[in-house]
């Protein structure tokens, strides 16, 4: 199968990250997928945001988790883009699944932090919107990848990592995941030991979706060796990379 595309927090390099408008970007740039992290906010509302506390996109010392939706409104999530964008607001899980409930791009939903019922209300949503089979959960705390299986075990999983683990391919099937999320440079640190990662984990009916390739000489090593997903701030530069690689192996043909 060929490599698609998942925009990382939206097209983030053309626009704020997990902003409505880095989500549209990645809309108009034909990405196949986009990358998001979610939040549960004070008032157990579902929100759009990279970390828990919006100073490094706002600089307001907040933390989301202790904060209602409303409060969290009346800051400009805006980063270093001053006001290209305008006013940014912080986005809510339903205006992200209103935008793209039209399109056939798939959703990586990056689970951080929220309460008890916080994974629960996010299977709920997908599932009101008829969009599971779009939707891929992934993340850094894998017991959450656990919860939200059973939950609904045709739920699609990936695991995110970044260290240097042996056989993942072996832990992702023994653990019913859907896919391995690894750092690229993982992909690099097996073919120094003479290991194909991609062709080791498909072997074992695991996919790859590799984070965060932002170089182009990066992304077109991912296409030649056959990920599934690359995941990028530059959802552009990476399809006109896969392109590359793919003209050049018919060409080898």
């Amino acid at each position: 199968m060929k490599t698609t595309v998942m925009a990382h927090r939206g097209a983030s390099a053309y626009a704020p990250e997990n902003s409505l408008f880095s989500f549209q970007k990645a809309i108009d740039m034909k990405a196949q997928g986009i990358e998001l992290d979610i939040y549960e906010t004070a008032d157990g509302k579902l929100v759009i945001h990279h970390d828990n506390n919006i100073k490094r996109m706002s600089g307001a010392n907040v933390n989301i988790s202790e904060t209602s939706l409303d409060i969290l409104r009346t800051y400009n999530l805006n980063g270093e883009w001053g006001d290209s964008f305008g006013f940014v607001k912080i986005p809510e899980f339903i205006e992200v699944l209103d935008l793209f409930k039209n399109t056939d791009m798939t959703i990586n939903i990056e689970m951080k932090e929220g309460s008890v019922n916080y994974i629960k209300a996010i299977d709920s949503l997908v599932r009101e919107y008829g969009m599971q089979e779009r939707v891929i959960y992934s993340s850094f705390d894998h017991l959450k990848l656990t919860r939200i299986k059973e939950i609904n075990p045709e739920n699609k999983t990936g695991a995110l990592y970044s260290f240097n683990m042996m056989y993942p391919w072996i832990y992702a099937r023994v653990a019913g995941f859907t896919a391995l999320h690894p750092s690229y440079n993982q992909i690099y640190m097996y073919e120094e030991l003479g290991i194909d990662y991609v062709k080791e984990a498909h072997a074992h009916g695991i996919l790859v979706n590799a984070w965060t390739a932002n170089k182009p000489g990066i992304m077109r090593h991912l296409a030649e060796v056959g990920v599934d997903n690359i995941i990028t701030d530059y959802p552009d530069v990476a399809l006109a990379k896969i392109e590359e690689a793919e003209k050049a192996k018919n060409i080898i043909l």
